[in-house]
C-alpha cells in the first residue's frame, strides 16, 4: 500500500516511521528541507504527565493579568476578523470545568506508555539525544503549587509514577542552579527530555534506511481525493498519486484540508525558544511555573521556552516577549543567564478544545489528518502514528478516534 504524508515534522516522521516499518511505500512531502520550526525550536519535552488541555479552568482571570503587559506568557491579537473571533469564542467555552476533565483524562489516555515509546526508538536504532532525569516544576509558592498539583496528584492510574512534592531546599538538592525565590516544587521523575532537532534527524535518518521517499519543497502543495482511484498530491512539475494520504503538516493543515471540502477551526499559537549555547549550568528538565517557561538542557546548549501568541503576524519575532522570556526566569536562577543567545520561533497548532485533532478527513475516502498537538506534538507523535496506521491498515477502531474526531467541531 502507497501511503502519502505531508509534513516532515515529529508527527510526519513518525508516521513515516511506522508505516515503513510495517512494510508500507512511503512518500514524505514537506515545504521545508530542515522539516520546520515548530519541530526544531519546541521544549524537548516528553511528558505525557503534562496532558492539561490549554482551556482551563480559571484561564480568563489569569489571562486578564498576562494581557496587560506586553512581555508577558499570553498574547491576543485584538484582530476583528470573525474567524478569529469565532475560534477565540469556541476556547473560552471549553474552560468549564466539565470539558476540561474530560479533555485532562483523554490526553492522560493517551499518553499511556509514551515514555517507552522513545525506549523502543532507541532499541530500534533510532539515534537522538535522550535525557532521563525528569522534569521539576519550579513555584515561587506554596499557593501557586497548590493550583497545579490537582492536575498532576493522580498520575499513578495513568502508569506514571507519582509526583513527589518538595521544598524550595529539596528541589535546590536536585538542581542547584535554582535560586531562593524557589519556595516548593513537584518532582516528576520519569519523565524525559530529548534535543528535538537530534530527534527529527534520528527519525528521518531510520526513515532513509528503510527506503521512505523524501521530497522537499518551496512550490505550493495541492491535494485532490479520487475516490474510486487514488489521493492525488501536486507540487512543480511532480504528482504523485497513492492509495491513502496524510496531512501532519501542523497549522498549514488546514489550508489542506480545504482543497478537499473540509474546514475546522485550527489556529497557531506562536511560541519562542531561547538557545544559550555552552550554558551547562542547569541539569535539569525545570518548568518555571509563575513564568510559564520551559528549561531543557541539552547537551549543546541550555533552551528556554515560552509564550503563547494567538493572531498577528505568524512570521514576526516580537523582541519584547522574547526579553519578557529571559527576564520572567531571572528570578528562579541563581545565576545571570548569558547575553548571547540564539532565538527560535514556533508555531503550534492549536484547536479550540486543546486536543489535537486524528482520523480521516470528513468528505473523503483516502485523506487522513494528524494535527492540532499543541504542546503535545512530540510527547504524542509516536502514539498518534501507531493510532492512524492502526485505523488505516487495519480498520482499527479506539476511543481516542472518537476523541480526535474532525468532526467533533
Amino acid at each position: 500500500m502507497s501511503i502519502t504524508i505531508l509534513g516532515a515534522g515529529p508527527i510526519g516522521l513518525a508516521l513515516a516511521y511506522e508505516f515503513a516499518q510495517r512494510g508500507e511505500e512511503v512518500t514524505v512531502i514537506s515545504t521545508s528541507r530542515n522539516t520546520g520550526k515548530a519541530g526544531e525550536v519546541n521544549a524537548g519535552w516528553i511528558v505525557p504527565i503534562m496532558a492539561s488541555p490549554v482551556p482551563a479552568p480559571g484561564m480568563v482571570k489569569k489571562s486578564l493579568g498576562w494581557l496587560i503587559k506586553s512581555d508577558g506568557p499570553l498574547s491576543i491579537s485584538p484582530v476583528p476578523a470573525p474567524d478569529h473571533l469565532s475560534f477565540m469564542t469556541k476556547m473560552l467555552r471549553n474552560t468549564s470545568k466539565t470539558r476540561f476533565e474530560r479533555g485532562l483524562h483523554a490526553l492522560s489516555e493517551f499518553g499511556r506508555g509514551a515514555l517507552e515509546y522513545f525506549d523502543t526508538y532507541k532499541s530500534e536504532g533510532v539515534d537522538f539525544e535522550l535525557h532521563k532525569t525528569g522534569v521539576l516544576m519550579a513555584f515561587k509558592s506554596e499557593k501557586e503549587l497548590e493550583s497545579h498539583y490537582a492536575e498532576f496528584e493522580n498520575s499513578e492510574q495513568y502508569g506514571l509514577k507519582k509526583v513527589l512534592r518538595m521544598t524550595g531546599s529539596e528541589m535546590r538538592e536536585i538542581e542547584p542552579g535554582l535560586s531562593n525565590s524557589v519556595k516548593a516544587g513537584l518532582n516528576c521523575s520519569d519523565q524525559y527530555s530529548i534535543s528535538p532537532a537530534s530527534l527529527l534527524v534520528g527519525l528521518r535518518d531510520s526513515c532513509n534506511k528503510l527506503g521512505v521517499t523524501f521530497f522537499d519543497t518551496s512550490d505550493e502543495i495541492y491535494l485532490k481525493d479520487n475516490v474510486d482511484k487514488s489521493a492525488e498530491v501536486t507540487f512543480g512539475a511532480m504528482k504523485i498519486p497513492s492509495d491513502h494520504v496524510v496531512i501532519a503538516a501542523g497549522v498549514e493543515s488546514r489550508g489542506l484540508m480545504n482543497q478537499v471540502g473540509f474546514d475546522m477551526p485550527l489556529k497557531f499559537g506562536k511560541g519562542y525558544s531561547l538557545d544559550f549555547h555552552g550554558e551547562t549550568r542547569v541539569t535539569h528538565a525545570v518548568y518555571l511555573s509563575e513564568a510559564k517557561v520551559a528549561v531543557n538542557p541539552t547537551n549543546n546548549f541550555l533552551r528556554l521556552a515560552g509564550t503563547m501568541e494567538f493572531g498577528g503576524n505568524p512570521l514576526k519575532i516580537n523582541p519584547t516577549r522574547v526579553n519578557g522570556i529571559a527576564q520572567a526566569s531571572t528570578e528562579f536562577f541563581s545565576f545571570p543567564l548569558p547575553e548571547n543567545r540564539e532565538v527560535g520561533m514556533g508555531l503550534r497548532p492549536m484547536t479550540p478544545d486543546g486536543m489535537p485533532v486524528i482520523g480521516k478527513v470528513p468528505g473523503t475516502s483516502r485523506v487522513y489528518v494528524a494535527t492540532g498537538h499543541a504542546m503535545l506534538g512530540v510527547t504524542h507523535a509516536p502514539a498518534t502514528a501507531k493510532l492512524l496506521a492502526g485505523l488505516i491498515l487495519s480498520g482499527t477502531e479506539s476511543e481516542h478516534l472518537i476523541n480526535f474526531s474532525p468532526t467533533r467541531f
